[in-house]
């Protein structure tokens, strides 16, 4: 499938380093706003550049339109590409409103397109992996009764933001991350795993608040948006999950699904290779020695994660992307693009989309989701099954 990217800076990178290797996409080109952006990341990158939008949309090759935009242009740009005719697969939040994402929704309904959201970590081997295990071997692992999720990235306002840079030269978008806030940034990170996991979130109950008002001011910003949210979800089958989305807290990404007989846990939800581990309960001589160490080793090692290392089939091997993590960036528009041709298991679409946006913007959102708010998206009961991204 042919596809092209419009937005052409820091996460448009990590997207360039991970199209090697996935067969079935065609890269025709891109477009950004910035002339100067543009130059550097296509001469860069060695790709052809469009001089506007509509250049792009008029080159009847492409397929699907690919929005890495800022997210407060997502809403314009993949509506615009949905007119056109063109799938599209969009940076996350899908839009910065439910009647944003809705709208999208119905639109690529209404004219039969393909519309699907980052993140796409669900679709990693390791997640893929923990959720066969819940599936299959009940015996072993019991009945999941909760999960820990964190998505917090440390004191990023302290730690220089204005002087990152992608390998094309793009700086951090540090107006734009604190402006928008790091739950509707980055909270999918662990909701899209968890609803992979469990399906739909049937209730949010959260808690959000600004602590570090003063960095959007020093990046030349205005709108304050919390950098920090609590949040507990409910699932079907009285699973709860407690998340955690931060700026402030210490550096930290893991999952952890609390099991009847154990404890299921990957250290860092951004990479596809971190290790899988199990942690058994009870009285056994190694649930025992595993609580021990974990108690000796916590007041130098918080929130170590032991246990018996599982065994997972990795299909592709992911490159560490400059300036970032082992993570995928582009399986999920590989996963759409297969998807389109294929009509086959749907993994990516715009009802995750949809329903992944509600969950952030309630997270989001404290004041109104402190007493509790019901979920009013679904999702079709078959989002456990495998992904059909192409192997190399």
């Amino acid at each position: 499938m042919r596809i092209a990217l419009v937005g052409c800076g820091y996460v448009a990178d990590m997207y360039m380093q991970t199209l090697p290797g996935l067969s079935g996409l065609s890269l025709a080109g891109a477009y950004d706003h910035n002339p100067d952006r543009l130059r550097a990341f296509c001469e860069f990158h060695a790709i052809p550049a469009y001089a506007s939008m509509e250049a792009l949309l008029a080159d009847d090759s492409v397929q699907m339109v690919v929005n890495l935009t800022n997210p407060r242009s997502h809403h314009a740009v993949s509506r615009r590409a949905l007119e056109a005719g063109r799938h599209v697969y969009s940076e996350k939040p899908l839009g910065m409103t439910m009647d944003e994402a809705r709208d999208l929704v119905d639109l690529a309904r209404a004219k039969g397109l393909w519309l699907a959201a980052a993140p796409c970590n669900h679709l990693s081997d390791v997640v893929q992996a923990m959720g066969h295990l819940l599936r299959t071997d009940s015996a072993r692992f019991g009945r999941p009764l909760m999960a820990q999720a964190e998505m917090d990235d440390g004191l990023v306002p302290f730690l220089r933001p204005e002087t990152w840079r992608s390998i094309s030269g793009a700086p951090w978008p540090a107006r734009d991350e604190f402006e928008v806030g790091c739950t509707l940034e980055h909270a999918g990170y662990q909701i899209t795993p968890l609803v992979s996991l469990f399906g739909p979130v049937r209730r949010v109950t959260a808690y959000s608040t600004c602590l570090l008002p003063d960095k959007v001011r020093k990046v030349g910003g205005s709108v304050i948006s919390p950098d920090l949210s609590v949040g507990m979800l409910e699932f079907d089958g009285n699973v709860v999950a407690r998340i955690t989305n931060s700026i402030i807290a210490p550096s930290s990404r893991t999952l952890r699904v609390v099991c009847e007989h154990g404890v299921l846990s990957m250290a860092d939800v951004w990479e596809y290779h971190t290790p899988l581990r199990f942690s058994p309960t009870g009285m056994t001589l190694p649930a025992r020695l595993t609580r021990k160490v974990e108690k000796y080793l916590s007041p130098i090692l918080p929130g170590l994660l032991l246990g018996r290392r599982l065994p997972v089939r990795h299909g592709r091997r992911v490159p560490r992307t400059q300036g970032g993590h082992h993570m995928d960036f582009s399986r999920g528009v590989a996963q759409l693009a297969a998807q389109v041709a294929r009509q086959a298991t749907v993994r990516m679409d715009a009802a995750l989309a949809l329903h992944v946006t509600e969950v952030t913007l309630a997270l989001q959102d404290g004041a109104r989701s402190a007493g509790g708010v019901t979920m009013q998206t679904d999702l079709p009961h078959d989002r456990m099954a495998a992904p059909i991204v192409p192997r190399e």
